[in-house]
C-alpha cells in the first residue's frame, strides 16, 4: 500500500494544488467585489484604514482558500486513483487500490495489483494532468481587481466648505515646513515632524465635512502641543512639578515647564521682590522647598544653583547673585530641544492663522469668552470706570467682565477665592449652519486682597489665564493669542 501510495502521490498533490487554486479564484473574486463596494462607499462615507481592510479581505480570502484544500477538503487517495485511471490508467488504479485495502486476496488478485503497480511505474499521472480552471472566476477576479484600483483614484465627494479649508490648511503646513527647513532640527526631531505633518496631510485630504477637517487641525495642534511639552528636559519639568504648589514660585514653575527664558526671568525677578514682603517663617519654606527640589535632580549646574539659593535664603543674603545662578543653569536646560519647540509652535503659528470663514466656531466662542473675562486695557471697551488705579470695570466686545488697564497707581489688590458670589452670564456664539452657539459662565468678582505691586498681580492673573487655557479643550492657537495679549500690558 505504502508503495502504490508513494507513486500516486505526485498526482496527488497537483491535484491539491489544483483545489487550492480554484478555492483562491472564487474567494478573491468575492473578496475583490466587496472592496470594490467599499471603496465606492468610501466616496461618502469616511472610513478609516480602508485598504487595510481590503488587504486583510484578500489574505482572510487566501487563507480560507488554504484551509478549504488542505484540511476540510483534501484530495483523497481514491480521488486521486480515479484520476488516474481518467489519464490512461484503465480502471487499474481503482482497482489496485480496492485490493490493497483488503487484509488478504488471492492468487489473481493480487497479479491484478502487481500489474497496477507496474502501471503507476511506469505512467507519470502528474505530468498527464493538466490544471483546469474556471474562466469566469478569472474574468471576475482581473475585472474587480481593475476596478478597484480604478476606483481609489476617484475623488472623495465631500463639502465644498471642507475642501476650501482642507486646501488653505495644506497650503500653510506647505509654507511652514519651508520655514521650518531653516531650523536647525535633529534627523529625529524632523522625522517627529514630518511624521506629525504626514498624518494631517492624511486627515484633512479624507475629511468630508468642514467640521471633520477642523478637528483633524485641533488634534494635530494637541499632538505638537504635548510634543513641546515632552521636548523640555526632564529636570526643568521636575523642578517645575516639585515648586508648583507655592504661590510664591508658582509663575516660575509655569515659566519652565514652557521652557520660556523671558517668563522666568520676570517670574525670578516678581520672586526677588516678593521676598521683601514675606515673613521669615515663609522665607523659611521658601528655602527648604528649594532644597528638597535640588535633592531630586540630575543637572548638577542646576542642582547647585539651587543649593545656592537655598543658602541665601536660610542666612538672610542677598539672593540676586543665586537667582542669576539658577536662571543660568535653568537657561541651559531650555536650549535643549529648543529648535524643536520653535518649529512646533512655528506650526501651530501657521495652523492658527486667523482669517475670513478659517477662524474655527470654537475659537471664535473662546476669543469672546477671553474678551469678556479678560483683563482689558483701556481701548478694550466702553463702559463706566469704577475706582481708581488700575481697577476698573468695563463693557468689552465680548460682554461685560472684570479688568484692569494700566494706571497711574503704583499697586493694585490682589484677587482672593473669598467670597465667589456673582452672576450666570451667557455669551453668544456667532450664526452657523448648525445654529447658534451659546456658553454661560458663572463670573465672580471674588473679594479683594492686600494692595500688592502691579508686576506680582500681573504674573498671577496671567499664569490663572494661561492655566486655564491649559487645562481646557481649546484650539491651541488661543494659548498664542493670549499671550500677547499679556505681553501687550507689560510696562
Amino acid at each position: 500500500m505504502r508503495e502504490f501510495q508513494r507513486l500516486l502521490a505526485p498526482l496527488k498533490r497537483k491535484m491539491a494544488a489544483e483545489r487550492f487554486l480554484k478555492w483562491l479564484l472564487r474567494l478573491e473574486s468575492g473578496a475583490s467585489v466587496v472592496c470594490l463596494g467599499l471603496v465606492l462607499l468610501s466616496k461618502w462615507v469616511r472610513m478609516d484604514l480602508l485598504w487595510q481592510c481590503c488587504a486583510g479581505l484578500w489574505l482572510l480570502a487566501a487563507a480560507a482558500a488554504a484551509v478549504l484544500a488542505f484540511w476540510l477538503r483534501p484530495v483523497t487517495l481514491t480521488q486521486a486513483a480515479q484520476e488516474a485511471d481518467a489519464l490512461g490508467g484503465q480502471e487499474r488504479m481503482i482497482t489496485t487500490l480496492e485490493l490493497l485495502e483488503k487484509k488478504e486476496y488471492s492468487t489473481m488478485e493480487k497479479m491484478a495489483v502487481d500489474d497496477g503497480v507496474k502501471k503507476a511505474e511506469q505512467t507519470d499521472f502528474a505530468k498527464a494532468h493538466v490544471f483546469r480552471f474556471s474562466r469566469k472566476m478569472l474574468i471576475i477576479l482581473g475585472l474587480s481587481l481593475v476596478l478597484t484600483a480604478g476606483a481609489g483614484f476617484v475623488p472623495i465627494q465631500r463639502e465644498e466648505r471642507a475642501e476650501i479649508y482642507a486646501k488653505a490648511q495644506l497650503e500653510r503646513i506647505e509654507q511652514a515646513e519651508a520655514e521650518l527647513k531653516r531650523e536647525e532640527l535633529t534627523r529625529e526631531e524632523q522625522d517627529l515632524l514630518d511624521e506629525l505633518t504626514k498624518s494631517l496631510r492624511k486627515e484633512l485630504k479624507l475629511a468630508k465635512t468642514e467640521k471633520e477637517a477642523k478637528e483633524a487641525v485641533q488634534q494635530a495642534q494637541q499632538e505638537m502641543k504635548k510634543l513641546e511639552k515632552e521636548s523640555v528636559s526632564k529636570d526643568l519639568r521636575e523642578l517645575a512639578q516639585n515648586i508648583e504648589h507655592q504661590e510664591s514660585t508658582r509663575s516660575l514653575a509655569e515659566a519652565l515647564r514652557n521652557a520660556d527664558s523671558q517668563q522666568m526671568q520676570q517670574a525670578l525677578t516678581a520672586l526677588q521682590q516678593m521676598l521683601t514682603q514675606m515673613s521669615a517663617q515663609e522665607i523659611a519654606e521658601l528655602a527648604a522647598q528649594m532644597g528638597e527640589a535640588a535633592d531630586r535632580l540630575d543637572d548638577q549646574q542646576l542642582k547647585e544653583a539651587l543649593e545656592a539659593l537655598q543658602k541665601a535664603l536660610e542666612e538672610g543674603m542677598d539672593p540676586s547673585e543665586a537667582m542669576g545662578e539658577l536662571q543660568q543653569a535653568a537657561a541651559a536646560q531650555m536650549a535643549s530641544g529648543a529648535n524643536l519647540r520653535a518649529g512646533l509652535q512655528k506650526m501651530n503659528l501657521s495652523l492658527a492663522q486667523k482669517g475670513g470663514t478659517l477662524r474655527t466656531g470654537q475659537e471664535q466662542q473662546t476669543l469672546q469668552a477671553v474678551e469678556a473675562d479678560g483683563q482689558g486695557q483701556g481701548s478694550g471697551g466702553q463702559g463706566q470706570g469704577e475706582g481708581s488705579g488700575n481697577g476698573g470695570y468695563g463693557q468689552g466686545s465680548g460682554g461685560q467682565g472684570r479688568g484692569f488697564g494700566q494706571g497711574n497707581a503704583e499697586e493694585i489688590y490682589s484677587r482672593t477665592a473669598a467670597g465667589m458670589e456673582g452672576e450666570n452670564v451667557q455669551l453668544s456664539g456667532e450664526d452657523t449652519e448648525n445654529g447658534s452657539t451659546v456658553i454661560s459662565q458663572h463670573r465672580t468678582m471674588g473679594q479683594a486682597g492686600e494692595s500688592m505691586p502691579y508686576d506680582q498681580v500681573y504674573l498671577q492673573y496671567q499664569q490663572e489665564a494661561m492655566s486655564s487655557l491649559e487645562n481646557s479643550q481649546v484650539p491651541y492657537g488661543m494659548r498664542t493669542l493670549v499671550s500677547d495679549y499679556f505681553s501687550g500690558l507689560e510696562r
